[in-house]
C-alpha cells in the first residue's frame, strides 16, 4: 500500500495533475483508492457506465475498441475521464498488459475537484486535446495510404 507521500508523488507524474500544487495533491491523494490488476485482467469494459477515473502508477494497459488494440498506456497515464465528464458509456476496454497498479477516484470526487481547481480542468482539456490530435494524425495516415 502506498503512503500518502507516495500517492502525492505518483499524482505529480500523472498528466492530469502536472500543474497542481503539492498541498492540493495531498488533499486529492486522500480521496484515492489503490487497486491492482493482473496481466490480462479487464480494468474497464467498453459500453459500461463509467464511475471512476483511473491513474496508472505501475504497469501498462491496452486500450481496445471493437476488439482492436488502438493504444498502449503506461505509468503516468490516466483513463476514464471521458465517461465521467459526459456520462456516456465507456468508449473502450482497458486490459492490463502486465501487472498494473492504479489509483482510482470516484466520479463525485473528480467532478468536485474540476469545479474547485481550474488547473485540473485544464489538465483534462490538455489530455483530451492530445488524444484528438493523435486520432487526427492516425486518420490522416490511414487516408494517405488509402489514396495510394
Amino acid at each position: 500500500m502506498l503512503t500518502r507521500v507516495e500517492r502525492v508523488l505518483a499524482l505529480k507524474n500523472i498528466e492530469l495533475f502536472h500543474d497542481i500544487p503539492g498541498e492540493v495533491l495531498a488533499d486529492i491523494a486522500a480521496l484515492l483508492e489503490e487497486e491492482t490488476f493482473e496481466k490480462g485482467q479487464y480494468i474497464v469494459n467498453e459500453g459500461d457506465l463509467g464511475k471512476e477515473l483511473f491513474m496508472i502508477v505501475k504497469g501498462e494497459v491496452e486500450v481496445v475498441v471493437g476488439g482492436n488494440v488502438v493504444a498502449v498506456m503506461k505509468e503516468g497515464a490516466g483513463f476514464g475521464e471521458m465517461a465521467l465528464i459526459d456520462s456516456q458509456p465507456r468508449s473502450a476496454d482497458i486490459i492490463a498488459k502486465n501487472d498494473v497498479l492504479v489509483l482510482k477516484m470516484e466520479s463525485d470526487d473528480f467532478l468536485e475537484i474540476l469545479k474547485q481547481r481550474d488547473e485540473v480542468a485544464l489538465g483534462v482539456i490538455r489530455v483530451l486535446t492530445g488524444r484528438i490530435r493523435e486520432l487526427n494524425a492516425k486518420l490522416a495516415e490511414k487516408a494517405a495510404k488509402k489514396d495510394k
